[in-house]
């Protein structure tokens, strides 16, 4: 547990100094900060990969069982998303947005944990495992799209006000936005999707009683909903622009209730015990 925390800790601070510098580097003229917090976003990466693998042998379960875990999980799949997407072409706009979200995901988790404490029946399941890791991937690609939108939101109020300098020329072009935008949309969808199946599948095996009607379950069809008609008005209908990004700001926050809001507050069949 000691090598695991300091990994945290060594992880934590190379979110912090890239976030610094990929904040800072949209205020200043040179591109010579985009490089260091690339390589410090890595680092974290790979410190964070260590620390969850450390943890997960030192407690003999999966690194994301319970909330604050699962919310550790969460800041590593939105970093590794981001980094796959930023190695094929730098988007040093969009990490001044994901690394920042990622630190305060880690900081929320890291104060609130309470190392292998957690022991929850229904998660020893290695199917149900596999449904949270799943899941909490597809809100890592949800919460991407999300700072997208919020760029595209924000470079398209400047545009129309005709004040596009300082940092919002390094902001993404908004076709490129949406695009991106559309793509992270897509594979969050299909991560959800099985996820959704799969825990489906459990709870009609094993759960007794109106299991459909459970809260978490519920905000969880209303973010599935959301996000496929999103997928559906801009593929097939033809939407862009502000309607479609405002529906992915929609989105994010059903995936907020259902996974901190409901997870935390102790109603339904996935309530923690603490």
């Amino acid at each position: 547990m000691s090598l695991s925390a300091c990994f945290y800790g060594i992880a934590f601070f190379f979110y912090f100094l890239s976030g610094v510098l990929y904040l800072g580097g949209l205020f200043v003229r040179t591109p010579h900060w985009t490089p260091p917090a690339r390589l410090l976003a890595r680092a974290a990466l790979v410190t964070h990969t260590l620390a969850m693998a450390i943890y997960g042998f030192a407690v003999h379960h999966a690194p994301f069982v319970d909330p604050w875990e699962s919310l550790s999980f969460f800041a590593w799949s939105l970093t590794l998303l981001f980094l796959i997407i930023d190695w094929r072409r730098p988007l040093p706009a969009l990490g001044a947005f994901v690394i920042p979200l990622a630190f305060l995901a880690l900081f929320f988790a890291s104060a609130r944990a309470t190392p292998g404490v957690t022991q929850v029946p229904f998660v020893q399941s290695h199917a149900i495992k596999i449904h949270i890791a799943v899941s909490l991937m597809g809100y890592g690609s949800f919460a991407l799209a999300f700072c997208t939108a919020l760029i595209y939101l924000l470079q398209e109020r400047r545009l129309k006000q005709k004040r596009i300098h300082g940092l919002f020329q390094k902001f993404l072009p908004l076709e490129q936005a949406d695009r991106l935008a559309n793509r992270l949309v897509g594979i969050g969808f299909a991560l959800l999707t099985l996820g959704l199946l799969m825990g489906l599948n459990f709870a009609a095996r094993d759960w007794s009683g109106r299991w459909w009607l459970d809260p978490k379950i519920l905000s969880s069809f209303v973010t599935w909903l959301l996000y496929g008609a999103y997928l559906y008005v801009h593929s097939v209908a033809g939407w862009r622009g502000h309607r479609t990004m405002l529906l992915l700001v929609a989105g994010f926050a059903t995936v907020l209730i259902g996974y901190l809001g409901i997870n935390l507050s102790g109603v339904g069949r996935h309530a923690y015990p603490f």
